[in-house]
């Protein structure tokens, strides 16, 4: 949490501010107000969706209570690099995956996907992810991986390619909390009996004062929660 201090220097928050106040000294002297009362909409709409409030509200606003039970072979969808190193995603789902293994040993458990780079598909993060979970303990023997997907509604299909998995398997799905709800949208398309384990869930935090300036991270939130209203809304157009 940045203190008052610092979250008033943040950049984004400095940007916005400026800007606004240029527009709205200018809407006085121009003739153009109606493009300058657009240009001001938008900046308000972006200062909006850059606080921390809004983020938060958006990510909550995802969340769904994924059904429990003893699955067969346990999902967990890939989340990322941040650089050279796992993504937040990635890491909090390998944990929380490696731990809903250890209560049910004898499932399978699957790390999905692989990255789209420029020079083609990548493998690295389920590379990755895999040694996560073994450092975790679960054994090299109980890991799969399902290269073959690159979003998740590929997930859910290639996974059918894999031996011994059928219609009628009791499919466990690890992802983060944000992306739950889609997740489950795609695999109940080939899947009728599955079951969840979120991830990276948002913690529950009194307000301060800083939840309502707006800041660079906040932005990245809001717009990957956006991002994932469209996309569940471009899988219930495609069902």
């Amino acid at each position: 949490m940045l203190s008052p201090g610092k979250a008033l220097t943040d950049p984004l928050l400095v940007a916005l501010a400026i800007a606004i106040l240029c527009i709205a000294v200018a809407l006085r002297r121009s003739r153009e107000r109606r493009l300058l009362g657009i240009a001001l909409l938008a900046l308000a709409t972006l200062f909006v969706f850059s606080t921390p409030m809004v983020a938060m509200w958006l990510e909550r606003s995802l969340l769904v209570e994924p059904p429990d039970g003893a699955p067969e072979v346990i999902v967990i969808a890939g989340g990322g690099m941040a650089g050279t190193w796992l993504s937040d995603s990635s890491t909090s789902r390998v944990m929380t995956g490696a731990a809903w293994w250890k209560e049910h040993p004898r499932a399978r458990l699957v790390i999905a996907g692989v990255d789209m780079r420029p020079t083609g598909p990548s493998p690295r993060t389920a590379l990755l992810m895999r040694e996560l979970a073994m450092q975790r303990g679960v054994p090299a023997e109980r890991l799969e991986l399902e290269l073959q997907s690159a979003n998740t509604r590929e997930h859910a299909s290639r996974l059918a390619a894999l031996p011994g998995i059928t219609p009628q398997t009791r499919v466990g799905i690890v992802t983060s909390g944000w992306h739950m709800r889609r997740a489950l949208l795609a695999f109940r398309r080939h899947y009728p009996n599955v079951v969840g384990r979120a991830a990276e869930l948002p913690e529950h935090e009194p307000l301060v004062i800083n939840d309502w300036l707006p800041s660079s991270h906040a932005l990245r939130v809001s717009t990957r929660m956006l991002h994932e209203w469209i996309g569940l809304a471009w899988y219930a157009l495609r069902r």
